[in-house]
C-alpha cells in the first residue's frame, strides 16, 4: 500500500515535464525564469483615405470698392474655407496587440516520446503556424504612402502688386525780389510715396474699363485686319486679363483635391468614433457594429497546457459617413472584436490565416 503514493509521486513531475504551459501576460504576472517566449494575437488596423475638396473663398484687396466701382453686392467679403469629401478608400492591416501577449513555457524535461515542435511567427510576433514547417507567410508588405494634391487656380491676385506706390510731384515756388522787383521761381521736386486704397481701385476700374473697350474692338473687326486663328488666342488673353482685374475687387475661389491617410484601430466598448475634423468643422465619422459570435461561446482561463490562444475574428458591418451623408459602407472581419480561444498543439497542426489570425486548418496525428 505504500509504493502507491511513491508511484503517484514519480508520475506527476514526469507528466508535467512532457507539458507546455501557455500564460496570458498581465501585469509582468509571467515568470520567465525558465525557457519560453512570447507571442501576440494580431489585430485589425483600418487604413482609411479620404479624397477631399478643399475651397478657398479668398476677399479681394479692393473689395470694399466693389459696390462703387462695379455695381454689384455679389462678391466675398471675408476669408472662408469649406471642405467636402468626395471618396473613402479603406483598407486592412495587422499589428500586435499590445492586450493579447502570451508566455511559452517549454517543460523542463522531454520524454523521448515526445517530438519537436515547431512555432512560425509573423514580422510583428503573432503566430503563423504550429509544428507546420511548410507554411508560408503572406503578410502583405507595408507601402509607401503619398498625399496628392490637385489645385485649380492660385490663391494670389496677379496685379495687386503693381498699385501700392506712385510718383508724386510737387511745386515748390520761391519768390525773389531785387530792389523793386519781384518775381516767382518754381522749383518741382519728384517723390515716390504709397497709392491710397481708392487710388488704387481707380485705376484697376480704369484697366477693367480699357480691356473691354480693346476686346470690344477685337471682335468686332475696328482694327480691319484678318487676325485668323490668333483671334481666338488674343480674346482669350484679354478675357484672362479683365478676370485677374476682377478679382482685385470680387475676390477668388480656389479649388484642391487632396488626400489624407488616417489609421484606426477598432476598439470593442466604442461603435462610433470621429476619424477626422476639418478646420471648418465638418467631420468624418465612422461606425462598427459587431456580431455577438462571444457570447455563444465558453470563456477560457489565463493558463492552459499544451495549447495556443488565437483569436476569431468578427464579421462587422463598418459605415463611414460625413456631415449626416453616408459615404462608405463595407462587411469585413475585425480581429479584436472576436473572442479568444485556444486550439491544442499536442500532436497537431495549426495553420492561422495571415490576414486575420484565424485557425484555417488543423491536422491531428494518431501517433
Amino acid at each position: 500500500m505504500k509504493v502507491i503514493p511513491f508511484v503517484l509521486i514519480l508520475l506527476i513531475p514526469f507528466l508535467s515535464f512532457a507539458q507546455v504551459r501557455v500564460s496570458k501576460v498581465e501585469n509582468k504576472n509571467v515568470n520567465t525564469s525558465s525557457d519560453g517566449f512570447f507571442y501576440t494575437l494580431p489585430q485589425t488596423v483600418l487604413k482609411i483615405e479620404l479624397v477631399f475638396q478643399k475651397i478657398e473663398q479668398i476677399k479681394g484687396p479692393l473689395s470694399d470698392y466693389t459696390e462703387d466701382y462695379l455695381g454689384t453686392t455679389e462678391y466675398i467679403r471675408k476669408d472662408e474655407q469649406q471642405y467636402k469629401v468626395l471618396d473613402i478608400k479603406l483598407s486592412q492591416e495587422l499589428s500586435a496587440d499590445p492586450n493579447q501577449i502570451y508566455h511559452v513555457q517549454f517543460p523542463l524535461e522531454r520524454s523521448k516520446d515526445n517530438g519537436s515542435q515547431s512555432f512560425s511567427f509573423s514580422d510583428q510576433g503573432y503566430l503563423l503556424a504550429v509544428n507546420d514547417e511548410t507554411a508560408q507567410d503572406y503578410l502583405k508588405k507595408e507601402s509607401i504612402n503619398h498625399t496628392l494634391i490637385f489645385q485649380e487656380g492660385d490663391d494670389s491676385f496677379q496685379y495687386d502688386a503693381a498699385y501700392h506706390r506712385k510718383r508724386k510731384v510737387d511745386t515748390v515756388v520761391r519768390k525773389i525780389t531785387i530792389d523793386t522787383l519781384s518775381f516767382n521761381r518754381f522749383l518741382f521736386k519728384t517723390s515716390w510715396v504709397d497709392k491710397s486704397a481708392r487710388e488704387k481701385a481707380d485705376e484697376a476700374a480704369m484697366q477693367i474699363n480699357k480691356i473691354r473697350e480693346n476686346r470690344f474692338n477685337l471682335i468686332t473687326g475696328y482694327h480691319e485686319v484678318n487676325y485668323g486663328e490668333a483671334m481666338a488666342y488674343m480674346d482669350k488673353q484679354l478675357t484672362d486679363l479683365e478676370q485677374d482685374y476682377l478679382e482685385l475687387f470680387l475676390g477668388k475661389e480656389v479649388k484642391s483635391t487632396e488626400i489624407q491617410t488616417i489609421y484606426y484601430i477598432p476598439n470593442p466598448n466604442t461603435s462610433r468614433w470621429e476619424l477626422y475634423k476639418f478646420p471648418d468643422g465638418t467631420t468624418v465619422n465612422i461606425d462598427i457594429s459587431q456580431s455577438s459570435l462571444s457570447d455563444q461561446l465558453p470563456s477560457i482561463g489565463d493558463q492552459k497546457m499544451n495549447t495556443v490562444y488565437y483569436r476569431i475574428p468578427s464579421s462587422s458591418f463598418i459605415e463611414i459617413s460625413s456631415g449626416g451623408k453616408l459615404m462608405y459602407t463595407s462587411k469585413m472581419p475585425v480581429c479584436q472584436l472576436g473572442p479568444v480561444v485556444a486550439a491544442p498543439i499536442d500532436k497537431t497542426k495549426l495553420r492561422f490565416d495571415p490576414t486575420n489570425g484565424n485557425l484555417i486548418r488543423i491536422e491531428r496525428s494518431n501517433n
